[in-house]
């Protein structure tokens, strides 16, 4: 499988069809796999880069909390796009990979064409009602116990305490799929991710204000983080809201019926200059 170098860690990546380059990045937890439900609708048109965030799937897995900043991950995203040529891109991601494109656009904004922030806050969530404390203590829990017992069980105890989710809870064959997911996901990566909370770096809101290219904001209507990407849509000037009624995190995972065509149909607009901004309900 192709990987490109970054510092000295291996990027796994998957490139799709021609056209136009879309790079789309994972979230926590995920690989490149995520997006399959998406791969044949989107590189029928576009040359799409698919690829695993350091930590997570066939990518280099260092330990250690400071090998997964979100400057570092922004930093192997601009190394990916420099490795394959590409000098524009439309730029998009989902949860940590939403923050990830954010960033990059903050960063970067003369190499994206469009931004396509998924299931992502942007660092403008309200508090939880839990104290940081209370939070940071539930990461050491899991942390100890994906030590203890590996992320198998791991997925197993989320199932069984209904912190995974929802549509996994009660369909055997989506509990069997979570599992493999959390098995294939290396301790390194999980310890060191969740130590390091990226999307919660305190540059990425700054960002907000200064992305000027199109872009789009698409939330689940059950998501966790619906609040604070509804405040995102209001930071950037001329976003697009679309919110997709009844699914929770990780929409492109659960209702690519719906998620695929109302990305398509945005870049779309982009293409042919017609009208980007605005919030869109879906069922």
């Amino acid at each position: 499988m192709p990987v490109c170098k970054s510092d000295d860690l291996n990027i796994n990546y998957h490139v799709y069809g021609s056209g136009f380059p879309l790079i789309l990045t994972h979230g926590f937890s995920g690989n490149l796999e995520v997006w399959t439900p998406q791969i044949e609708a989107f590189s029928k048109k576009y040359k799409l880069i698919v690829y695993d965030v350091r930590g997570h799937g066939l990518s280099s897995a260092p330990a250690g909390a400071e090998n997964y900043t979100l400057e570092l991950i922004v930093e192997d995203l601009h190394r990916l796009l420099n490795y394959l040529k590409i000098d524009k891109a439309y730029v998009g991601g989902l949860s940590m990979g939403g923050a990830a494109s954010m960033g990059y656009a903050g960063k970067h904004p003369e190499r994206v064409e469009a931004l396509l922030i998924f299931d992502t806050d942007g660092g403008f969530q309200p508090p939880e009602p839990e104290s940081d404390a209370l939070r940071r203590m539930m990461i050491e829990e899991d942390v100890k116990y994906a030590v203890e017992r590996g992320m198998a069980d791991l997925a197993r105890r989320r199932i069984g305490n209904a912190t995974a989710p929802r549509p996994v809870l009660n369909d055997e064959a989506l509990q069997e799929w979570y599992i493999a997911r959390m098995a294939r996901f290396s301790f390194n990566g999980f310890a060191g991710v969740q130590r390091a909370e990226p999307w919660r770096d305190s540059w990425l809101p700054t960002v907000a204000d200064d992305i000027k290219v199109p872009t789009l904001i698409v939330v689940g209507g059950d998501d966790h983080l619906k609040q604070g990407a509804a405040i995102l849509h209001r930071q950037i000037k001329n976003s697009r809201y679309v919110e997709i009624e009844g699914s929770v995190h990780e929409t492109a995972v659960w209702r690519p019926d719906v998620f695929n065509p109302a990305v398509l149909e945005f870049l779309e607009s982009v293409e042919n200059g017609n009208p980007l901004s605005g919030e869109i309900i879906l069922q």
